[in-house]
């Protein structure tokens, strides 16, 4: 329906985008990221979610990470994702 045009989809959006864009600045603060990745349900919505997510992270973000970092949707597949992650922080680990 927001890909349509229907201003309460759109809405919903606009308010879901704004509490996920306070959300990663403040994760961008303390963990210092050069990207961060949206993935599963919400991720699905593509652009409708990405650029006002990535509008109002750029608003919350303070000045010294002010476009630094990039919001992007993920290509893993959904089935692969914990695997990969667990891989991730195993592989780390050891370096």
């Amino acid at each position: 329906a927001a890909n349509e045009g229907d201003k309460i989809a759109l809405m919903a959006f606009d308010i879901t985008a704004k509490m996920l864009g306070f959300a990663i600045a403040n994760t961008i603060t303390i963990t210092s990221p050069s990207h961060v990745f949206l993935f599963g349900g919400l991720a699905n919505a593509g652009y409708v979610l990405l650029e006002p997510t990535q509008k109002y992270m750029n608003q919350f973000l303070l000045q010294n990470f002010k476009d630094t970092v990039n919001i992007q949707l993920s290509s893993v597949h959904e089935k692969y994702a914990a695997i990969l992650g667990a891989s991730a922080i195993a592989w780390n680990s050891l370096n």
